[in-house]
């Protein structure tokens, strides 16, 4: 979990309130319109035009690697579990099990790979997504040969994920998935593979932001802080400038809360969402 704290002072802004949906998008993710401030562009200045009030500061937090993660509780897989529970950074893992060298060894721009390959195969993706998506996404090209290679590699070295895709791909005559509370989503037609993947992913990450949404604002009574917004799994507070530091720990103390609630076994202490 990761928090920044971004001090800016611009005065006589306008506020821009966006309408919000809780149930729109068929994974549950939260979705703002009108305008879509979860989509502001990294270039050009942007997002720095994001800016609280006078005397305020924004406090945000970010569930780190959260699909990842929660790939992990859902398949089991023990080495994504093992990894995230002894503080290990998956990515950099991935890279070292992918190029067989150790963590320590693994360079800058194999790690940006690895993002590349840990999030798009956990989705089920061929070796021509993946190939597209490293680089649309990451900016990393590779061949379809390395795309190939990655994805036969990834799928041994995390045997849990394999066996979570092998038994989804068994059950293919389902419609109806289930993120890990058991919220349920339902076909009219046959589903792609790819998205009884998704759903209890990214679902599951959507039930998990909004429960840590549910759980803050009894938290912050009489902190003047406002939640002014969430994107993806960041979730923003506009706070007093003085009370910052201690307003993270409030906003850190809910996402956490918010994120045991869907741990499937209780020997996991809470460390799969910290």
């Amino acid at each position: 979990m990761q928090f920044n704290i971004f001090p800016v002072n611009c005065p006589g802004i306008s506020i821009l309130s966006p309408r919000e949906f809780i149930l729109i998008i068929i994974n549950s993710v939260l979705l703002l319109e009108d305008p879509n401030l979860q989509g502001l562009p990294k270039k050009n200045g942007f997002r720095e035009c994001a800016i609280p009030e006078p005397k305020f500061k924004l406090v945000i937090g970010d569930y780190s690697q959260i699909e990842l993660r929660v790939a992990a509780e859902i398949s089991g897989d023990p080495r994504m579990l093992r990894a995230y529970q002894n503080g290990h950074d998956l990515h950099r893992l991935t890279a070292s099990l992918v190029a067989q060298k150790s963590m320590e060894e693994v360079t800058r721009e194999e790690r940006q790979s690895a993002k590349a390959i840990n999030f798009g195969l956990i989705f089920g993706m061929g070796e021509e997504g993946l190939q597209k998506y490293a680089r649309n996404t990451y900016g990393v090209n590779m061949t379809r040969e390395q795309a190939r290679f990655f994805r036969n590699r990834f799928f041994q070295v995390y045997q849990g994920i394999t066996r979570w895709h092998e038994a989804t791909i068994r059950g293919n005559n389902t419609r109806e998935t289930r993120t890990i509370i058991g919220r349920r989503r339902l076909w009219k037609d046959q589903p792609l593979i790819t998205e009884l993947l998704n759903t209890p992913i990214q679902g599951t990450s959507a039930d998990i932001t909004k429960k840590a949404l549910g759980i803050l604002p009894g938290k912050l009574i009489g902190t003047g802080a406002k939640i002014i917004g969430t994107v993806h799994d960041e979730i923003i507070l506009e706070v007093p400038e003085e009370k910052a530091e201690s307003i993270a720990e409030i906003l850190k103390t809910a996402m956490i809360e918010g994120g045991r609630v869907f741990e499937k076994s209780p020997d996991r202490s809470g460390s799969d969402f910290k």
